[in-house]
């Protein structure tokens, strides 16, 4: 049960959420954890974050120096090599940066009609998309770069196009693809004599292998590898297939052969004072030791590198080593310090949220509490890692869901060429048998002109059953594009708090920052959690409305000192009401003091709050007032509330759909913000026994009103 570490191919950046929408929008995130957690590729994770977390100590200089020369260089295809310089430093940040400068540099070199250049950026943006696991998008750069890349006789960059798509057609499980693409790379790195090439083929290989748990065609790819690292005295590549090949040799079986490409690895390591490769290193090791059930030696390596871990303060690897340590505890009984060891790692797993990390420790947890005569602990934490057993389970059927369709989807371009192949020649077969139906048809007119009337009548139902399939597919296209646009939305809303909280947290590794700078830097990651906190609730709430399992608590609620409070809180949070200069304005009627309403403050004032920040997003300048006064009708009294903008005003044949979800006013143009504000207002308020409407005019302003029952 313990977790090995294992070299980094090609995985992209995760952003990690344990709240869901729709069942569709949680499978997409579970669906990338799933790729990170399956057998053995925390490995993976792990030693990506070593080579970020080093990566980025010293790429902002070299960013900041690229984008001066970006600036004062004169010269066109010198600024697509620098604007694609930029997005390749961007990458291991800031991902979606990289995108924007990839896209920059290819717009720059078809401008200027270099194909070189155009076909390089293809590739970047082509491999942009594919650790995004956007395969298809993916798939279609390379193609175009691939051809542009035969149009210039560019042969190595032909090579690498080919590596890419094999490794797209490896996720999607398609392995005679894959092979079939790495092959094509190979031979022509081979024809170019080009050996660095060639290792990263041989080590592509070797992954598709070790992944399929072939260890024997997996270890000698990665021997092949090695052995152009060895001749070219490629120490970063050696460090790599050292590792590769201690976790081939050891998953097979031969712990010793395990043993002595790790060891090996530990010799190169500290050459190069790679520490936290060395820290990586030692759990491999003690792994080796645990199979071996030399418990003791395994304790002793996991304490070395939790050694490594808190000199250098390795934050990201405590949370794997503290699990590790609680395994080997379980082992040799010690129960007591198997459940501190699971329970720190619970504790440090906070700041990685791996879900798998999670799963180990309440299993060793419950172990540990049944070993030790507390059942009700035991059970405790035997529920919780079933839990995440089946969310995983689900993840594995979704993901495998997803790739087959993808896969179908490239496989039925070539389908489709033959079909309409097919076709063509059914209707030249058609058209001869029809000369003969006509000499025929010239005896029976009468016949002829029975059938033509019935089929014209049958040509009329069928349109008419058309046309209402056709308003039914108008529907369905809609909410997909809605649900394209939220989700599109969505990633970037979460993507954009979690990278400022995952870069700056970086950087206050650096000890030479002064206060000022690591005050700032603290201040920007608590507020990017707060953002990503805010989305989480949104979509926990929206969630909750949609399964009817939305709580309310009902109290006596003074309307004039809530709505004060409101008004004072948003001008202190409410950076746009600043940065647009927009008044907040409250006005209230006449002995508004003595006015209660029974009701849950709570979802009162999150209605409001959302209304105001929906006002505030679409008004550039003015006000906004809230206020409200009592109604009377025949039925009953209630109050009825308004907030009021000056801003850009909605159209009229969008009143109805604003209060669905994944809507917003504009279609084309997404404001921040998840789109649901509004649709869960209208929840929130039929569960207080209330209504929403509202009266706008385009270029006027907006008014909504809710009411609740007094």
């Amino acid at each position: 049960m313990d977790l090995k570490l294992k070299t980094i191919r090609d995985i992209n950046q995760v952003h990690l959420i344990n709240n869901f929408l729709t069942l569709k929008f949680v499978f997409h995130f579970k669906k990338m954890l799933e790729r990170l957690f399956k057998k053995s590729s925390l490995k993976y994770m792990l030693f990506f974050i070593a080579i970020v977390s080093l990566k980025n100590v010293h790429s902002q200089t070299l960013k900041d120096s690229l984008l001066i020369k970006l600036r004062t260089t004169q010269q066109d295809s010198l600024k697509v090599n620098l604007l694609l310089d930029i997005g390749e430093e961007y990458y291991y940040t800031y991902q979606d940066s990289s995108k924007y400068y990839y896209l920059k540099a290819l717009d720059l070199a078809r401008k200027i009609k270099n194909k070189k250049l155009e076909a390089e950026s293809l590739l970047s943006v082509g491999y942009y998309y594919d650790t995004q696991e956007i395969v298809k998008e993916a798939i279609a750069y390379y193609s175009k770069a691939i051809d542009l890349f035969k149009s210039i006789n560019d042969e190595q960059g032909l090579a690498r196009c080919y590596n890419y798509i094999g490794y797209s057609f490896s996720y999607l499980n398609s392995l005679d693809k894959s092979i079939e693409f790495y092959y094509k790379s190979l031979d022509i790195f081979k024809k170019l004599n080009d050996s660095i090439g060639l290792a990263a083929v041989y080590r592509s290989f070797g992954n598709l292998y070790y992944d399929q748990q072939n260890y024997t065609k997996s270890k000698e790819y990665f021997l092949k590898s090695y052995e152009i690292h060895e001749k070219q005295n490629n120490k970063t590549g050696l460090l790599d297939t050292y590792i590769n090949l201690g976790n081939a040799y050891s998953d097979d079986g031969n712990i010793e052969k395990g043993l002595f490409y790790y060891l090996e690895s530990v010799k190169l390591s500290n050459n190069i004072k790679d520490y936290q490769a060395l820290a990586i290193n030692y759990n491999n090791i003690a792994d080796c030791y645990l199979v071996k059930e030399d418990y003791k030696t395994a304790q002793k390596y996991f304490n070395k590198s939790l050694d490594l871990v808190n000199k250098y303060n390795f934050k990201t690897l405590r949370s794997l080593l503290f699990a590790n340590l609680s395994y080997t505890y379980l082992q040799v009984e010690d129960y007591h310090k198997a459940i501190a060891f699971a329970n720190k790692s619970l504790e440090y797993n906070k700041i990685t949220d791996w879900i798998n990390m999670n799963y180990n420790n309440h299993l060793y947890l419950s172990e540990a509490y049944e070993k030790l005569g507390d059942y009700k602990k035991a059970l405790e934490n035997h529920k919780i890692f079933q839990k995440y057993s089946d969310s995983i389970f689900d993840v594995k059927n979704y993901e495998q869901v997803a790739k087959s369709e993808t896969l179908y989807e490239l496989k039925n371009q070539e389908a489709k060429i033959d079909d309409l192949l097919k076709k063509d020649d059914l209707r030249k077969s058609e058209l001869r048998n029809q000369k003969i139906v006509n000499y025929v048809l010239v005896f029976f007119i009468l016949g002829f002109l029975l059938f033509i009337f019935i089929l014209n009548s049958l040509r009329r139902a069928k349109n008419k059953a058309n046309i209402l399939l056709e308003i039914e597919k108008e529907k369905a296209q809609e909410s997909d594009r809605l649900k394209s646009s939220f989700l599109a939305n969505m990633s970037h809303e979460i993507r954009t708090p979690m990278s400022a909280i995952l870069g700056f947290s970086s950087l206050l590794k650096d000890n030479d920052l002064n206060e000022e700078k690591r005050d700032h830097f603290i201040e920007i990651i608590s507020k990017s959690g707060e953002r990503l906190m805010a989305i989480i609730n949104d979509i926990i709430d929206i969630s909750k409305i949609e399964s009817n399992q939305i709580k309310v608590d009902l109290e006596n609620v003074n309307v004039s000192k809530a709505l004060n409070d409101i008004i004072e809180i948003q001008k202190e949070t409410n950076d746009l009401l600043a940065k647009n200069k927009i008044e907040l304005k409250l006005k209230l009627p006449t002995n508004s003091r003595t006015i209660f309403i029974k009701t849950d403050e709570n979802r009162f004032t999150q209605i409001f709050n959302n209304l105001i920040s929906n006002a505030s997003k679409f008004t550039e300048n003015g006000s906004i007032e809230i206020g409200f006064e009592l109604k009377n009708n025949s039925e009953n009294q209630c109050v009825q509330f308004y907030v009021k903008d000056t801003g850009c005003g909605v159209p009229q044949s969008k009143f109805e759909d604003i209060f669905n979800r994944f809507s917003q006013a504009g279609d084309k143009d997404f404001k921040t913000g998840n789109g649901l504000g509004l649709s869960i207002c209208k929840g929130l308020l039929n569960n207080l026994g209330g209504t929403i409407w509202l009266e706008s005019e385009v270029g006027e302003g907006t008014t909504f009103y809710f009411t609740l029952p007094y």
